[in-house]
């Protein structure tokens, strides 16, 4: 795309690509295609393949949501500065889930599916952006929503007959959205179990509602180091799952390595939550102390295995099963995510031995009652020694076994998550044929 003042100017005021520098916009711009479209032009249309993004520079748009062979809904409007098209990407999916069609004459940049990917990798802020941006159009419409049932409750005064079919059709769509929701947490929700030299990790997910705001996981950093989180939003639902997919991605994209003194070495996971703590309060609490997560992150060299870690408001200190015994991995956390502006969140270091293990929960599981009476602390710690001496390793889904069957059937109240390390013998990789090597460290 030829970077006029023009089409520069328009790139500058794009939402998909606030925080750039001008170079960065110039690198950008090399992979854009410009279109026009006149009035009533379809942009995209659902169902159809996925394969491009498009940021709206001139003119106005809306999004269309397929009801029935013959109805179709407006479900939202663009205006200069939007973007659309990316969800499908991100997901992997192939078709759109929507339709844009112009209101007006506009103008659009477009870049492909396989290069839109390589922005994402390159530009961490990218997809901050996205991310931002659905968590926008969520309060956005939590707000709409409210105010659409008081109207309607209103209404429904008058015409009981009309407004019981009108609710059942929007329980219908709001059955759909959650379908929805619910694929995409799917989507970003960790393997369950995952092996890395030295060490073997297993996770779970038991949400209380159709979704939920806990999480853990499990990532590659480079060659010899892994990153492993657990966190808990406040709240259930729809934001809180949301909320925590921000987290997911800000985390993964912010523990990177990071040039210093002409060395690359790990961002701390200190100094990771406490950038996370400035993005939350700056994009999704905005000073609002109800609005907060606890969130534990970890960097374990599987090479020798030290681990350093880092601690929010976690409820429920991670456990360390070691030489037959049991111990909490702190005695303290620090302050949540969002509570205390400019805050700077410690690093703290430790090693393990093979055939050690670690676990992290969060506090759903400890909360666990049935009967006035909570699972806690202490049962868990004896459920896992046992577990742990018995099978020679925690065996997580014995833990949970262990967990329902103390619940007798019932519901959780809160949602619980789990994340289990076990740590071995680090076996030397074979020796490749001379020209190569097999090892994918990927």
């Amino acid at each position: 795309m030829p970077m006029d003042k023009a089409n520069r100017g328009l790139l500058a005021r794009s939402k998909l690509l606030r925080g750039l520098t001008r170079s960065q916009l110039e690198t950008i711009a090399a992979r854009l295609r410009v279109e026009e479209h006149p009035v009533g032009a379809l942009l995209t249309r659902e169902s159809q393949p996925a394969d491009r993004v498009y940021l709206l520079a001139e003119g106005r748009a809306e999004v269309l949501k397929r009801l029935s062979e013959s109805e179709e809904a407006r479900i939202g409007s663009l205006e200069p500065g939007d973007f659309f098209g990316e969800t499908s990407i991100i997901l992997h999916t192939d078709a759109r889930s929507a339709s844009v069609r112009a209101t007006s004459a506009v103008k659009v940049f477009s870049v492909g599916r396989e290069d839109f990917t390589a922005l994402l990798e390159q530009y961490p802020e990218i997809m901050r952006n996205v991310l931002s941006n659905i968590i926008a159009q969520l309060r956005l419409m939590d707000d709409t929503f409210v105010e659409t049932l008081r109207l309607e409750k209103r209404q429904l005064e008058q015409k009981v007959h009309v407004r019981t079919r009108e609710i059942e059709a929007i329980n219908e769509r709001i059955r759909r959205e959650l379908v929805l929701a619910q694929t995409i947490q799917r989507n970003l929700l960790p393997e369950k179990r995952k092996d890395f030299p030295g060490v073997s990790i297993a996770t779970e997910y038991i949400p209380c509602d159709e979704l939920g705001g806990d999480i853990a996981g499990v990532f590659r950093i480079d060659e010899t180091k892994i990153g492993v989180y657990g966190g808990d939003v406040c709240g259930h639902g729809i934001y809180a799952a949301m909320v925590m997919s921000y987290v997911k991605k800000l985390i993964e994209t912010s523990v990177k390595r990071i040039l210093l003194n002409r060395q690359y070495v790990v961002k701390p996971p200190g100094a990771v939550l406490t950038s996370i703590n400035g993005s939350f309060i700056a994009e999704i609490n905005q000073g609002d102390p109800e609005i907060y997560l606890t969130l534990f992150l970890g960097v374990l060299d599987t090479s020798n295995l030290r681990f350093e870690y880092s601690s929010a408001g976690t409820h429920v200190p991670p456990l360390v099963i070691s030489r037959g015994g049991i111990a909490e991995l702190f005695e303290r956390s620090d302050y949540p995510i969002g509570h205390v502006p400019d805050h700077e969140f410690e690093t703290r270091r430790t090693t393990f031995s093979p055939g050690d293990g670690l676990l992290f929960v969060s506090d759903g599981v400890t909360e666990a009652s049935r009967g006035g009476r909570l699972f806690g602390m202490e049962k868990l710690k004896a459920e896992v020694l046992r577990i742990a001496s018995e099978r020679g390793e925690l065996d997580l889904g014995e833990l949970i076994t262990s967990l329902r069957l103390f619940l007798g059937g019932e519901a959780p109240q809160d949602d619980m998550c789990f994340l289990s390390m076990s740590f071995v013998e680090r076996r030397a990789p074979d020796v490749a044929p001379s020209g190569g090597s097999d090892l994918d460290i990927r």
